[in-house]
């Protein structure tokens, strides 16, 4: 199966010059004054006059926004949840076949300008093992595939211009035989010495320069002593391994734990692997780390196109086919795309069964919300699919055999009808929410079910795919017949976890609003704990109704505990041991701890994130609420209104969440 890519680039713009012209005029002060103090007030204006009317006409609890940073997300010039990692060649300023030392310029130069951050190992190391440790804003690690004489000669100069650094991969046994078109033991002593390089060790060939995927042993073996020389020989310490060829599938045993077994045997902390384009998520093995090939046909613009297709998907993505050029946030794994009059068609290719869209950057997709428009009905069957990767379970809502059908498919052949309903010949809209453990669907604007449907606790994570398929159920590749949809719109975004805070017991028109407010959530909150005056509290018995409420609309029950401001850090470990005694309720999934934004922060921060980890080991969720002020909410015991906190910016679950305080339009967005 290949993966093709189609790049639509966008010229920048050059900046405009500057006009200067000498002038000779007088300069009256106090008029000066007057027009900044107008000035000032206009921009005051333009900046507040917003948020004055998205509030008009609300009661907003608490009054303003927190300004917290998110557990998670990309705010305040920090990322926690992904990089990118670019993979160099050869780079020669003659010879044809590698990338031209003008392009490699033009990358980098590019890079810097983007505010992308060149990041070590050692940081993504750190960054691996915490989650409290963030890289820089927008990072990517540079590679490359050899210690090329000419090609590091050229890279450190720009390196050391832009102010970045690179990783390097070094074929140990072709520098202990003096290959000269690589760099000496001498020089790359003296680069790594200027803090610009890293070294890892090319980890895929033997010694005749054959792959190695049958000799596991010998591998690690191998790896162990390069690890060592170079070590020894360089004076600082090697972490990482490349292999750069896929495994062949005929070994015997499974490649991937073989590979986790060969970089741990000898003492190798990180991998790379040959594997589809695509970031490096927090979640994902270090031995398992994957890279952008960069090719020496793109420009500047193109690498950041590239780079753009893969980040992680943070924003709504919507596309209505104006350009004749397929979109560069699109990979196409199988199949022919034509866009023509505003319609992406989509069809098989000769000796296909059909053909495939993901939307890069959605692979770690875990709650989210899609719609796609149809012009007329498909040939075969149409499915939208959330969760999607190759060999696991996910979730897809289609058009099959004149139905519209949502099911639930393991991923290599067997699918659970969920839901199903009529079509209708013209115009079709269908619609895919999956947020938690639950789905809704809708067809033209309608649901198919009355309520949520829970999902397979399997499916977990996974792309945002379209595809279409032969209507023949047979795998045979040369039967004729077509498969092929129009689209005229799509429409996708990541669903962040919502929850509502309620009192322990509810009256009917409270009731009545969180019904309505029923599909928007992930999980309910009912305030029953507390930790005030250095002491535990459970402010009510819980309510049998609250439970069964839950149960039905399938939500995340997670009572809340709010934590006084005043509690002192003494107070950790007694505050952690009781909030596992009452997350250890097998009625309750987890629990929302509620606190001031002052105690979020420093030493507490680490405590949350370890009583994370601890609820998560005994299959519990952590969710904390942030505030700027609580003692509006935890002393208005009235209270009727349903208070609302979403994790914005929160792509994926982490432990713990953290939340937000919204208003009820913020929480409709």
């Amino acid at each position: 199966m290949r993966t093709l890519t189609h790049t639509n680039v966008n010229p920048i713009p050059s900046k405009l010059e500057r006009r200067s012209k000498n002038r000779s005029i007088r300069v009256h002060h106090w008029r000066n004054l007057g027009w900044w103090v107008i000035l000032v007030c206009v921009i005051v204006t333009i900046v507040e006059l917003p948020h004055f009317f998205s509030n008009a006409g609300e009661k907003v609890i608490p009054s303003r926004l927190p300004k917290y940073m998110l557990w998670g997300g990309n705010e305040d010039g920090i990322e926690k949840e992904a990089f990118i990692a670019l993979a160099f060649g050869k780079i020669s300023a003659t010879h044809k076949l590698a990338i031209s030392k003008s392009s490699f310029k033009a990358q980098l130069e590019a890079l810097k300008e983007a505010n992308f951050s060149s990041v070590r190992l050692e940081q993504i190391n750190q960054w691996k093992q915490t989650n409290t440790t963030p890289l820089p804003a927008m990072p990517v690690l540079l590679t490359f595939e050899e210690a090329n004489r000419e090609t590091m000669e050229i890279a450190d100069r720009l390196l050391a211009k832009l102010g970045m650094t690179a990783l390097v991969f070094v074929d140990v046994n072709q520098l202990n035989q003096g290959n000269i078109t690589l760099v000496s033991w001498h020089r790359l002593k003296a680069l790594v010495k200027t803090g610009r390089w890293e070294v890892g060790i090319s980890g895929c060939l033997n010694k005749s320069g054959e792959p190695t995927n049958t000799f596991p042993k010998q591998l690690s073996n191998r790896l162990f002593q390069e690890r060592k020389q170079l070590e020894n020989t360089l004076g600082v310490s090697v972490i990482a391994a490349n292999c750069s060829r896929s495994w062949n599938s005929n070994t015997g045993y499974d490649a991937a734990s073989a590979w986790n077994k060969i970089l741990s045997d000898a003492s190798l902390q990180m991998g790379f692997v040959a594997a589809p384009f695509g970031a490096n998520y927090h979640k994902d093995l270090k031995t398992r780390f994957r890279r952008i090939r960069v090719s020496k046909k793109w420009n500047d613009t193109e690498l950041l196109t590239h780079i753009k297709t893969h980040q992680p998907r943070r924003a709504v993505f919507s596309d209505t086919f104006q350009s004749n050029q397929l979109a560069s946030d699109w990979v196409v794994d199988s199949g022919e795309m034509i866009i023509e009059k505003n319609t992406l068609h989509m069809t098989n290719m000769e000796g296909e069964q059909g053909a495939m869209l993901t939307l890069g950057g959605t692979e770690k997709w875990q709650d989210a919300e899609v719609e796609v428009q149809l012009k007329g009905l498909p040939e075969g069957q149409f499915w939208i699919s959330l969760r999607y990767g190759v060999d696991q379970p996910f979730i897809r809502l289609g058009i099959a055999n004149g139905r519209v059908l949502l099911q639930e498919t393991n991923g290599i052949g067997r699918t659970k009808q969920l839901a199903s309903g009529d079509v209708f010949p013209n115009l079709n809209t269908l619609k895919l929410r999956v947020v938690g453990g639950r789905v809704i669907a809708y067809y033209n604007g309608q649901a198919l079910t009355k309520r949520p449907v829970e999902l397979e606790s399997s499916i977990k994570q996974g792309a945002f795919a379209l595809t279409v398929w032969k209507n023949n159920e047979s795998l045979d590749s040369f039967v004729t017949e077509k498969a092929s949809v129009n689209l005229i719109g799509v429409k996708a975004r990541p669903v962040f976890s919502k929850n509502v805070i309620v009192k322990p017991v509810l009256k009917e028109r409270e009731w009545t609003k969180l019904r309505q407010q029923s599909e928007q959530l992930s999980g309910i909150s009912p305030r029953y704990f507390a930790w005030i005056d250095r002491k535990p509290q459970a402010f009510q018995v819980s309510e049998s109704t609250m439970e069964i409420f839950t149960r039905y609309y399938h939500l995340q029950f997670l009572p809340a505990l709010f934590i006084s401001s005043d509690t002192p850090f003494s107070d950790a470990s007694s505050v952690t041991e009781q909030a596992l005694v009452w997350a250890s309720n097998p009625k309750y999934h987890g629990l929302n701890i509620i606190l001031k934004n002052t105690l979020a922060g420093g030493e507490w921060r680490q405590v949350l994130n370890d009583l994370g980890i601890k609820m998560a080991e005994i299959g519990k969720t952590l969710s904390v609420t942030v505030m700027e002020d609580d003692k509006q909410f935890m002393s208005t015991g009235n209270h009727e209104d349903l208070f609302l906190v979403s994790a914005k910016t929160n792509l994926l679950t982490t432990t713990p969440r953290f939340l937000y305080p919204l208003t009820k339009k913020q929480a409709d967005i």
